[in-house]
């Protein structure tokens, strides 16, 4: 008895929220018919406009720019890993522990750098395959709106 009491209760709760938040949302006619925001204009901070609006792709060249920045970023971390693995390697080569750690991470580092070097592939032969183009993944350009 006490679940089907709880039921009905949420229930009637939920209608009449509903009925409160369509009372006080506004109706599409009623709205005046200005062009003004209520918000009024926002500008891109500096250094954004490079970048331009939407018809011109901001958003994409943002993000492929993001994409490349992390995609050097593991590169490099790759590389430091493995000189960091060769030198482990190198001053530890008494010690079998050592050695089979330093080539644990050369190993995870060749991994790395294939996965990297694998999705850059992949998306080019993707881009090929689908749209004729091996860049148009890679340097997505939006066309005019």
């Amino acid at each position: 008895m006490k679940k089907i009491n709880r039921l009905f209760l949420s229930i009637s709760l939920f209608l009449a929220s509903t009925k409160i938040v369509k009372a006080i949302t506004p109706h599409p006619t009623s709205a005046p018919a200005t062009s003004t925001s209520i918000f009024g204009t926002i500008n891109p901070p500096a250094g954004v406009d490079k970048y331009g609006g939407v018809e011109e792709g901001g958003l994409v060249l943002f993000i492929s720019n993001g994409i490349r920045l992390v995609t050097t970023v593991a590169g490099i971390w790759v590389m430091l890993n493995f000189l960091l693995a060769g030198w482990k390697f190198i001053t530890d080569s008494g010690s079998s522990k050592a050695q089979t750690e330093a080539s644990t991470m050369m190993t995870n580092s060749i991994i790395g750098l294939a996965i990297i070097v694998g999705s850059y592939t992949i998306a080019a032969i993707a881009g090929l395959v689908f749209f004729g183009d091996a860049s148009y993944i890679l340097n997505p350009k939006i066309q005019g709106i």
